[in-house]
């Protein structure tokens, strides 16, 4: 399937409006914020507008010809008439079988009275697979579907919102991957290269959401070999694909609950070097990966530089969920840099600012800002369901709780020459043990000059020599500089 001429381009499928699900909208949007999989078929599309306003064929079931001939004779209108009916008796039919029994009737005229697989048995033949999945019969919805490839191609590969569409309705098929397989086919025979490269995608999504790693990778693999150079490398021409393809392996590893970050580190570096305009959605995949790789390195400036790139690209691709995720990571990394820059600051970000679902993460960081280590904890534990749910922040709470405590401690002890072990361990909340743990930490990190008294548990503080020495040298100049003066002074007197 190599093309070494063919670049991605959205707008490849006029008719079915671009090819908006797998070029624009695919990571952008509904597919992974929800919507996708959620089956608008039934729900809304398909009874509120798909076939009457024209989603599919640009609204041609609201308007027929009728000039010329006899109307009650035309098959057109018979058919047209017998489809819109079984549409219409869908709400009052209980039984699902007789609302099958209609489609398939308007699917037997069709051919019966046209000799052709047209516009309405394609129609027909999209609720049959629909109701057939609804009412579990699997091995009915695998049938049809072939039926529909075999008979109606045509329309259906030139009707790519169409295709898209049934395929998130029936994405719970225990047959999926297999229906995807024979449309991939039936694409390949026609030669629709683009088509089955997006298809492909949509595909591996699918194999994502159910959790199938070892087919997704290998699905991506071929993917990739087919956007690669002969001597390897990535076909700089292809950047829009590579893009894609980089984007779905790194979500692969970002949503393992065990992230492998040298194999992200490394589709993070390879990612970045590719020049192409993309959905923002790819963006917030691939700066996510890298914030969590800062984070994890213990680079917090570069984690948070990355997470506000995240950030902003799942807010304009419209994926709030992933948007408000990394908006909770990039407070973490701020808090972790002591950065005095407060997140917020930035426009868009501050438009969630009060979203109930970052208020713990806000309340966490006033806290740590403040230096409260009372308020800190009391978030903590208001709110410790919401917080160590989520595995990565819950490994950098202890180093928060850390980083914090040592800046009380070292405020606490800055008027004193000495203090008790007692006193820094209630300012501190923590047991005498920990705070010597932390104070031996700050000594030999040279943060701290002092020592232990292990007899009288006293913290003993020391005179920072190269300050006083800094102060001896800059009073021992100001004092020869006025020695120098008066002499000056004295001179012109004289």
């Amino acid at each position: 399937m190599t093309d070494d001429s063919y670049e991605y381009n959205p707008d490849d499928f006029e008719k079915s409006g671009g090819g908006e699900d797998f070029g624009g909208d695919d990571f952008g949007g509904d597919d992974f914020g929800g919507d996708d999989f959620g089956g608008d078929d039934f729900g809304g599309d398909d009874f509120g507008g798909e076939d009457f306003g024209g989603e599919d064929f640009g609204g041609e079931d609201d308007e027929q010809g009728t000039s010329g001939g006899n109307v009650s004779e035309d098959p057109e209108i018979i058919l047209e008439n017998k489809y819109l009916e079984a549409k219409d008796n869908m709400d009052e039919v209980s039984n699902q079988e007789d609302s099958l029994a209609e489609f398939e009737n308007v699917l037997k005229t069709e051919v019966d009275s046209t000799g052709q697989h047209g516009k309405w048995g394609f129609k027909s033949l999209k609720w049959i697979i629909k109701i057939n999945y609804t009412l579990g019969k699997h091995d009915a919805v695998q049938a049809n579907f072939v039926t529909l490839l075999d008979n109606y191609a045509h329309l259906l590969i030139e009707n790519e919102r169409a295709m898209n569409k049934l395929f998130d309705h029936v994405s719970e098929s225990p047959f999926i991957k297999e229906l995807f397989q024979i449309t991939l086919k039936k694409l390949d025979e026609i030669g629709n290269k683009k088509a089955s490269l997006r298809l492909e995608l949509r595909l591996a999504k699918v194999l994502l959401k159910r959790q199938d790693f070892v087919e997704m990778d290998q699905l991506l693999d071929s993917m990739h070999d087919r956007c690669k150079l002969e001597n390897g490398e990535d076909d700089p021409t292809k950047g829009n694909q590579l893009i894609e393809i980089y984007a779905m392996k790194i979500e692969r590893y970002l949503r393992d609950s065990h992230p492998n970050f040298k194999i992200l580190k490394n589709l993070y570096i390879r990612s970045s070097a590719i020049k192409a305009l993309c959905n923002p959605r790819y963006l917030g995949i691939i700066h996510e990966s890298g914030g969590k790789i800062f984070l994890v390195e213990r680079n917090y400036k570069d984690s948070y530089t990355d997470f506000i790139e995240a950030f902003k690209g799942y807010d304009s691709a419209g994926a709030r969920e992933f948007a408000i995720q990394c908006l909770r990571y990039l407070i973490l990394s701020n808090m972790l840099s002591n950065s005095p820059v407060n997140p917020f600051d930035e426009q868009r970000a501050k438009s969630y600012q009060q979203s109930n679902e970052i208020e713990a993460m806000v309340n966490l960081s006033d806290s740590y800002r403040n230096r409260k280590i009372t308020d800190f904890e009391r978030v903590l534990k208001k709110n410790s369901k919401d917080l160590m749910s989520d595995p990565f922040i819950a490994d950098y709470i202890q180093d928060l709780r850390k980083k914090l405590r040592s800046h009380v401690l070292k405020s606490l002890i800055r008027p004193y020459k000495n203090i008790t072990l007692a006193y820094i361990t209630q300012e501190l909340q923590v047991t005498e043990k920990e705070a010597e743990a932390l104070l031996v930490e700050l000594i030999l990190d040279k943060e701290i000059l002092g020592k232990i008294d292990q007899i009288h548990r006293l913290l003993l503080l020391q005179s920072d020599k190269s300050s006083n020495t800094a102060t001896y040298s800059g009073l021992s100049t100001w004092v020869k500089n006025l020695t120098s003066l008066e002499k000056s002074i004295v001179s012109r007197v004289q």
